[in-house]
C-alpha cells in the first residue's frame, strides 16, 4: 500500500520516475523505496503520519534518505527536514526536494489531496477514542459507563476502530468482551485527524489582559464554577500542568457548555467578558458531551479536557512550537 502511495506521490511532482522497493539486504526500514529520477538513485522514506515527532525519528536511521514521504507534513515536520536538507513530499502534492540537478519546491495543489483516513467517525467516536487512551478497558460495558454513551454506540465505536485495525479483538463476544490497543500512538494521531476534520465551528473570541495565563484562567473559571457553567481549558493552558515545556502557554482556549451562539456569548459575559475580533481567549463549545464528561481538575481550581483532546487541539493551532508541545505531552503520557 505505501509503495502505490510513494509512487503516485513522487510521479505528481517529478518526471519520468522509477521506483523499487529497498532490497531486504539493504540496511534500513522496511518503508524505504529507491528512485530514480533524471540519472539520479534516490531513497525515499515513507512516514505514515508525518509529525513532527515521526520525521525527526525516521531521519536519524541509517543510511539516510534524501526524501522523505507522508499522505501530511506537518508544519514542524517540514522545517525539521528544510533545516537537516532532505527533501520531502506530501500528498497535498506539495514539495520540497533539493539535490544535485533536481530542483522541486511546489506549494499543495488543490484537489490532490485524497482522504484516506478513516470515513466513518463520529462525535461518538471521537469520545470513545478520548476514553480509551485515558485508559478505559476498550469492552462496551466500561466504555457506555464512562462515557455515558448507549451501549449501541460504544459497540458500534468499538466495532469500528476494530475493523480500522486500532484495536484487536480477542475471540470472545458480548459487552463485556475483550479488546486491546494495537499501538496507542496510531490512536492518538488517527484522533487527532477526525479532531480536525469534526471541529465545532462554535467559537467567540474574548479580551483579557492576564499576566500570568494560568492564573488568570483559574480566577475566570471560578466565575463559570459560581454560575454553574462547566468548564474546561485545553491546548497550551492544560500542558503547562500536564507536560510542562518552556513558558509558552498560548493560544488560550477554553471550552464551556454552551449548544447555541447565544448561550456560548451569555457564558462569555457571565464571566464578565466582552468578545472582541482578535480577542486574547477563545472561546468554544464543548466539542463532544463525553469530553465535558470526562474533564477533570489538573490544578487547585484548572479543569481541563482529557490529554487527547489537549494533545489534537495544539497540533490544530498550526504553529511549531504547539506541535512541539503536543509531542512532549504524547511522549509523556503514552510512556
Amino acid at each position: 500500500m505505501s509503495g502505490e502511495r510513494v509512487r503516485e506521490g513522487l510521479a505528481a511532482v517529478l518526471p519520468r520516475v522509477s521506483l523499487t522497493r529497498a532490497q531486504s539486504g539493504e540496511p534500513g526500514p522496511l518503508d524505504d523505496f529507491v528512485a530514480r529520477v533524471a540519472g539520479r538513485r534516490l531513497r525515499v522514506r515513507w512516514v505514515p503520519r508525518g509529525t513532527i515527532g515521526e520525521v525527526r525519528r525516521a531521519i536519524t536511521r541509517r543510511p539516510k534518505p534524501e526524501v522523505i514521504m507522508a499522505p501530511r507534513l506537518s508544519a514542524g515536520a517540514r522545517e525539521a527536514l528544510d533545516m537537516a536538507r532532505i527533501g520531502w513530499i506530501d500528498e497535498s502534492g506539495a514539495a520540497n526536494v533539493h539535490t544535485g540537478t533536481i530542483i522541486v519546491v511546489r506549494e499543495s495543489a488543490p484537489g490532490l489531496v485524497r482522504d484516506r483516513g478513516p470515513r466513518k467517525w463520529t462525535r461518538a467516536t471521537l469520545g470513545v477514542a478520548e476514553a480509551l487512551l485515558t485508559g478505559v478497558t476498550p469492552t462496551v460495558d466500561e466504555v457506555a459507563r464512562t462515557t455515558g454513551l448507549s451501549a449501541s454506540t460504544a459497540a458500534l465505536a468499538l466495532r469500528l476502530l476494530t475493523e480500522q485495525g486500532l484495536l484487536r479483538a480477542d475471540a470472545a463476544r458480548g459487552r463485556a468482551s475483550g479488546r486491546q490497543l494495537n499501538e496507542p500512538k496510531a490512536l492518538l494521531d488517527t484522533y487527532a485527524q477526525q479532531v480536525a476534520q469534526l471541529a465545532p465551528a462554535l467559537e467567540v473570541r474574548a479580551g483579557v489582559l492576564w499576566r500570568d495565563e494560568v492564573a488568570g484562567m483559574v480566577a475566570l473559571g471560578a466565575k463559570w464554577d459560581r454560575s454553574g457553567i462547566s468548564w474546561a481549558a485545553t491546548g497550551a493552558l492544560s500542558a503547562a500542568v500536564l507536560a510542562p515545556y518552556g513558558t509558552q502557554v498560548s493560544p488560550l482556549v477554553v471550552y464551556v457548555d454552551a449548544s447555541t451562539p447565544a448561550s456560548l456569548r451569555s457564558a462569555v459575559e457571565k464571566a464578565g467578558l466582552k468578545t472582541m475580533t482578535g480577542g486574547r481567549l477563545l472561546v468554544r463549545a464543548f466539542p463532544t458531551p463525553v469530553t465535558a464528561r470526562l474533564a477533570g481538575t489538573i490544578a487547585p481550581g484548572l479543569h481541563s479536557v482529557p490529554w487527547p483532546t489537549v494533545y489534537a487541539d495544539l497540533l490544530g493551532d498550526a504553529g511549531v512550537r504547539s506541535e512541539e508541545i503536543a509531542e512532549a505531552l504524547s511522549d509523556k503520557m503514552l510512556g
